[in-house]
Formats: structure tokens, sequence, C-alpha cells
């Protein structure tokens, strides 16, 4: 946890003080009154290595201050004449984890050494209040051993007359969200059932001005959500459909569609030994959902939003889907089932067709939904598929760029659109087994359902989680493209 207080002048004592450190110290904004504060060292420490310049590298030494000894933290920056907003996420991500892993408890952070032309103060700050919250997550609800948190206070202290603190706090709001969707993702699908999960997002949301339905699966069967109740109706946890509203314009809504798969055993296609761990993370797309409802919420953006989160387990038991099945999807169409381990695509199809009774303008849709889209772009990449959303595409690519949020268009053919009722006996198949494309094929089926409706769907199965720490936080759960569709819909 980070508690950050805006200063205008940095009063002598013994915290920590926080730099950044460029290329070329000439770079420096007010370096001579920096320098004066630091008792005319700063030259030296760089002239000697003591202190590093290379981006996002924490370096740091002990100095004397007025006759006092003062830790100075400095962090890399590069060549300031190039630096770019995203790298000021590399630069906070890297700070804030470092003072919580040393548990550092106060600290004068000097904003001036930060300075960049290149960048807005806003800007810096916006990023400064979102990395400083993003990645500080910690989840350790099921340790025994917790270490105590450490709310480290950080003394922002800032010449610049500009508002930063509004930013700062639209910052920690993104960041908030992220970890938000990380919490669900992360926790055991032991706990993290259906019911349990429309429990919680009902709490989140309970004096917001998010309004949240939930159908049970007996109101799912009787209105006719037919490729939900198939997925669900293995498992002893039953399926949940969770609509959450948020009316901050009376417009026509954008609507999120988030896949809620709770846990994927791949039915009876069962999945591998190797390929089942982390398949409580087949829920993200609904957990990334929900922290976007967060943000939108906090934020009070004036835009109208509906969200559609269909939650079941895929299991296996004498009751669930096999293949060779035929179900009825909401639309009325039939779907032959030939591969139980492609259900994400049939619980997106009914919450596809389920939203279009909101008549929105954009549908978009998140999940986890195939390990093609990694072989295809690797992990850490999302791919983004448009149906008749052309207009909305450039935007959203470039919402992703300010993100730091990698992620690239793959197409829609009249080939795939073709194989999807390529079955012998039902309108649709949900897959076409030993053929290549399925990333294509399963975009296909999902978009079929929203008809006319412009429609962008994106694969998170790359991005949705890492294996690795990075300056955006621990490993596990990313909270992926909320980020990016934040700085979409606040831009709309």
């Amino acid at each position: 946890m980070m508690n950050i207080k805006i200063k205008e002048t940095y009063s002598y004592n013994e915290l920590p003080i926080v730099i950044g450190c460029p290329s070329h110290l000439n770079q420096m904004h007010n370096f001579d009154e920096i320098n004066q504060i630091l008792d005319g060292q700063l030259e030296n420490l760089k002239k000697q290595q003591i202190i590093s310049s290379e981006l996002g590298k924490i370096t740091s030494t002990a100095i004397i201050i007025n006759g006092q000894v003062v830790k100075l933290i400095a962090v890399g920056l590069s060549n300031l004449k190039e630096i770019k907003e995203n790298d000021y996420q590399i630069v906070y991500g890297n700070l804030s984890r470092y003072l919580q892993s040393n548990r550092i408890e106060e600290v004068h952070l000097l904003d001036d050494t930060f300075v960049s032309q290149n960048v807005s103060n806003q800007e810096r700050a916006y990023r400064f209040g979102w990395l400083f919250t993003q990645a500080t997550f910690v989840f350790d609800t099921y340790k025994s051993n917790k270490s105590a948190n450490v709310n480290t206070v950080i003394n922002y202290v800032t010449t610049t007359t500009e508002d930063v603190t509004t930013f700062i706090n639209q910052g920690e709001i993104l960041g908030e969200s992220v970890n938000l969707a990380r919490t669900y993702s992360q926790t055991p699908p032991n706990i993290l059932t259906p019911d349990y999960f429309a429990n919680e997002i009902e709490q989140h949301f309970k004096d917001s001005e998010v309004n949240v339905t939930i159908k049970n699966e007996d109101e799912i069967r009787e209105e006719g959500i037919g490729l939900l109740d198939a997925v669900g109706k293995g498992s002893i946890n039953p399926p949940r459909l969770v609509v959450l509203e948020y009316k901050g314009s009376t417009q026509d809504p954008i609507a999120l569609v988030g896949k809620g798969v709770t846990y994927d055993s791949g039915g009876y296609q069962i999945k591998s030994k190797t390929g089942m761990p982390t398949m409580k993370y087949d829920m993200s797309g609904a957990s990334n959902v929900v922290g976007m409802m967060h943000a939108i919420n906090k934020l009070q953006l004036p835009i109208h939003v509906v969200a559609v989160l269909p939650l079941a387990e895929n299991m296996i038991s004498s009751n669930a889907m096999k293949p060779d099945d035929v179900y009825t999807a909401l639309s009325g169409e039939t779907v032959e089932i030939t591969n139980t381990d492609a259900e994400g695509r049939l619980v997106l199809g009914d919450a596809v067709s389920f939203v279009k009774q909101y008549k929105p303008e954009l549908i978009m849709n998140f999940a986890t939904l195939t390990g093609a889209v990694v072989a295809a772009l690797g992990l850490g990449k999302t791919g983004i598929f448009s149906s008749d959303a052309d207009q909305y595409i450039d935007d959203v690519k470039q919402a992703a760029k300010y993100s730091n949020e990698v992620s690239f268009e793959l197409p829609i053919t009249d080939e795939e659109k073709q194989d999807i009722k390529s079955s012998e006996v039902a309108d649709l198949t949900n897959c076409i087994l030993n053929k290549n494309g399925k990333a294509l094929f399963a975009a296909a089926f999902v978009t079929h359902f929203s008809d006319e409706i412009p429609h962008l769907h994106f694969d998170i199965a790359g991005s949705g989680e890492t294996e690795t720490d990075s300056f955006k936080g621990p490993k596990g759960a990313t909270g992926a493209m909320i980020p990016t569709v934040l700085h979409f819909l606040k831009n709309k």
C-alpha cells in the first residue's frame, strides 16, 4: 500500500530521498536546486557509477546531508530527450516494488528529477498513481505466514503548479481495478465457484451506481440460455449469469462480455496433467470486466455500459455434456458439440445473444479462449478480432499502445464463417478437430451471435496471466486489457 502526500518543498530530515537519474545530469529539471538539497554530491555519485541511469534500474547508497546519514534511492531514466509515457510505467513500477520489498516506510520523492519535456506532468502523475498501486499487488489470503503490509508514505515533492493530485487519483483507480480483477482470478477454484463469484460481484457493487442482476441455473434453463446450461450442468456447482449495468448517459450502451469459466477441466475431452493446472484463470475475462466496471463507476464516466458475465464450471459427471451432443443456444440455433474443451465460445455465444436486447452500440468480449492465439502471437500479447467494428479498431489499438499492452489484430475470414456451419446434424459446430486457424474459428463462432452489431473479440489466452514478475507486479493474473479498455472508453 502507498500513501501519497503532495508537498511543495523538501524539508530536511533523515528520511530516504528518491530521485530520477537521467543519462545526462544537465537534462535534470531544477538541477541546481536538487544538487543543493543533496549537498552537491550528485555529479560525483553519477561519475563514480554509484547511481545508475539505466532505464528502470534502482540503485541506492548512503550520503551525508547536514551531518546526517540519509539513504539515496535513484531510479534510472535513461535519456530524458527520448523517454516516452510508457517508460514511466517501468520507472514507477520498479520503484514501487523496490520500496515494497525493502519495507521502506516513508520517503521524500523529488518529482522535479523525473520531469521530461516529452511527457506532461499530468501523464507522469497518472502513471505514478497507476503503477504504485498495481505493481505492489499481493495475494496472500491463503498463506499462514503472511508478512505485515507496510503502508509506505510517499512525500511527493513537486514545484509544478498543475493539478497532479487528480491524475494520481485516476491512476490509483486504474491500479485498484487491475488488482480487483487479479484477486478474483487468483482465488482458488474450490472457493470461487460460479455462485460464490456472482455473490462477490453483487457485494462489491452494493453501494455503487452499478446495478447487478444474477440469474440462477433454473432461470438460465427456463430462459433458454442453453449453451451456458450445457457447459455448467456437469458440475455440482451450477452456472450463473451476471448482468451489470452502469447508466452514466442515456446513449446506447457499450456492451462488455467476459468469459467466466471458473474451472476448466476440459470436460470429457479432458486436459492433460500439465495442461490443467492454472485453469482457475479461465474466468479472467469475467474478472477483468468486473475490474473495468469498477473503474467506470469510480471515475463516473459519462457513458452507458452493460456487462454480461456467463459463469460456469466445466467438469465431468454423468450429467456433463459429451462430444456429439446437440444443444439449443439462446439465439434458437442448434450447436453440435465436437469438443467439450471448446466450452468458452459456448458460454460467450449465449452471453452475446443475451446482451443484444440492450441494443448496444458496440460489443467487446474478453476471454482466455484459445491456445492457438498463443501459438500465433506468443505470451504476453492479446489477439483482437473485429466483426463489423472497423470504425473502432484504430482507437482501440491506439489505447493499447498508450497503455503498454501489446496486441495485434487477427482476421475472421469467410472460411471460418462457413466452417462454424459445417455440422451435418445441427446449425453450428463448436469446433473442427485437426484443422488449423483455431483462434480464428473461435472468433467467428463468438461473433456470429452478434449479427450486425459491431463486435470486438479479445483473446487474452496469452496475456491473461504471466509466469514472471515484472514492473507491472508479481506473476499470476494480469488484468489484461483493463487499462486499454478504460482509456478507450474515457476518450469516446
